[in-house]
C-alpha cells in the first residue's frame, strides 16, 4: 500500500476495474503505469509468461499506479531521511496482477536488522553474501528475501536491508523455479535502480523449494 505521506495522488487503487478477455494491448491501455512498472520490474518475457498463466478472461492489474521512478524515490528518501519510529517503514505494492490466480509483490526496508536476520536461522538462510531468504513454509510459500543495500548519501541509514516478497499461485500453474525467477528479477532490478553501493550479488538460485 502506498502511503499518503509520500504519494497522496496515488492513494486510489484502481483494482476494481474488471476487463473481459483482456489482450496485452488492452491491459497496457487500461493500466499504462502498472503495465510499464511491472514489465520494468520483472522483465517483458516474465510478464508475458505470467499473463498467459493467469489469463482467465478477467485479467487485471491490482496494484496502484506507481512508476518505477516513484518507487525508487520513495525507498531512497526513506533511507536518507531520519527514521520515524512511530511511522516505521513504508511497504510498496510493486506489481500485482490477477485473473486465474494472483501475483502480488512488495518492496520495503526490512523491519529486522541484519544481526536479527543472521541469528534467526530457523527463519532465514543465507543465499549469498548480503542476501538472505526466508523459509517458504513460514511465509505462506511466498518467496521472501532480504539483501543489504547501502544508499549513497544516507550516512545514518536506519536500515540497510531491503525486503522483497513475491506471492504467486503454487504449482502446477506457477512452478517453484519460475516463482523464484520472478523474485530474483525484482530484487536485481531494484538493486540496480537504487544503485546499492555495496553491489549485492543476487544469485539465480535462492535455495528455496524442492
Amino acid at each position: 500500500m502506498i502511503s499518503s505521506k509520500l504519494f497522496p495522488v496515488f492513494s486510489v487503487v484502481v483494482a476494481g476495474v474488471v476487463l473481459s478477455g483482456c489482450s496485452g494491448a488492452e491491459l497496457s491501455e487500461e493500466y499504462p503505469t502498472q503495465w510499464k512498472t511491472c514489465n520494468a520490474l520483472f522483465g517483458g518475457k516474465n510478464m508475458e509468461s505470467l499473463r498467459g498463466i493467469l489469463d482467465s478472461g478477467d485479467l487485471k492489474f491490482s496494484n496502484s499506479a506507481l512508476s518505477v521512478e516513484q518507487l525508487k524515490e520513495g525507498l531512497t528518501q526513506e533511507a536518507i531521511d531520519p527514521y520515524d519510529k512511530f511511522m516505521g517503514f513504508e511497504e510498496y505494492d510493486a506489481c500485482g496482477i490477477s485473473g486465474n490466480g494472483r501475483l502480488t509483490s512488495t518492496a520495503r526496508w526490512a523491519a529486522d536488522s541484519l544481526k536479527a536476520v543472521q541469528t534467526n536461522t530457523e527463519r532465514w538462510h543465507r543465499a549469498a553474501a548480503d542476501v538472505y531468504v526466508a523459509d517458504p513454509s513460514g511465509v505462506g510459500r511466498d518467496v521472501d528475501l532480504v539483501f543489504r543495500c547501502a544508499i549513497k548519501g544516507a550516512s545514518e541509514q536506519a536500515q540497510a536491508l531491503l525486503e522483497i516478497r513475491v506471492s504467486a499461485p503454487g504449482p502446477p500453474r506457477v512452478s517453484e523455479a519460475f516463482h523464484q525467477q520472478l523474485a530474483v528479477k525484482l530484487a536485481r532490478t531494484l538493486r540496480d535502480e537504487l544503485a546499492c553501493t555495496n553491489e549485492p550479488n543476487i544469485p539465480d538460485d535462492l535455495g528455496v523449494g524442492g
